[in-house]
């Protein structure tokens, strides 16, 4: 009798440790690359309350893809961010990350450098709809390369857009010892990490 109760009790632990790194989900992102103003524009997109505009499961993470497209260098200790922010909500299904949600940002950002860290001071977004394109038109004041690039940002599977988010995600796995070789979109097929 003392066998089963002693095994009974094991079992309950057991399933009690599961159900409880189940509920803790995947832990919380932040930039390990080696840029700092990419950094800073990543984890104030991944901290910034921006990933509740998107479907949230339990146990998700945000994992923001920041394109940059041009970075102006005001003066020492401020900088101006032209880029495209895709905020992307991840949940953990076997060894692959599974797109739950997301969407880009076109933006403006200004940086302001403090102890020696950049930190997001403002982001002034596209608006959506017919202004969408407007507001882009406005970013790029007239540079017709940067007002391209902004339009080439918004598909998420070019190339060079897909190696900066397949280089973000595997940075968090990787920093994280996550047991995920891959990430997938609904619909596509997994994207190999390595």
């Amino acid at each position: 009798m003392t066998k089963r109760l002693a095994m009974l009790l094991a079992v309950l632990m057991l399933m009690a440790v599961v159900s409880a790194d189940a509920e803790a989900g995947l832990p919380a992102y932040t930039y390990t690359g080696g840029d700092p103003i990419e950094g800073a524009v990543a984890n104030a997109l991944a901290s910034g309350g921006r990933a509740e505009q998107f479907l949230m499961e339990p146990g998700c993470v945000t994992i923001p893809c920041p394109i940059i497209h041009q970075t102006e260098m005001i003066d020492d200790a401020h900088a101006k961010v032209y880029g495209t922010c895709w905020i992307l909500n991840y949940v953990q299904k076997d060894g692959i990350l599974e797109s739950i949600s997301g969407g880009e940002i076109p933006a403006v950002i200004l940086l302001e450098r403090a102890d020696e860290e950049w930190v997001v001071m403002s982001m002034e977004e596209a608006d959506i709809g017919d202004d969408y394109y407007l507001d882009i038109h406005r970013f790029a004041h007239g540079d017709e390369a940067l007002e391209d690039k902004y339009l080439a940002a918004s598909d998420l599977d070019a190339p060079e857009n897909r190696e900066i988010r397949t280089r973000l995600i595997r940075d968090y796995v990787d920093a994280n010892h996550l047991a995920v070789t891959a990430y997938r979109d609904y619909g596509w097929d997994p994207v190999e990490l390595r």
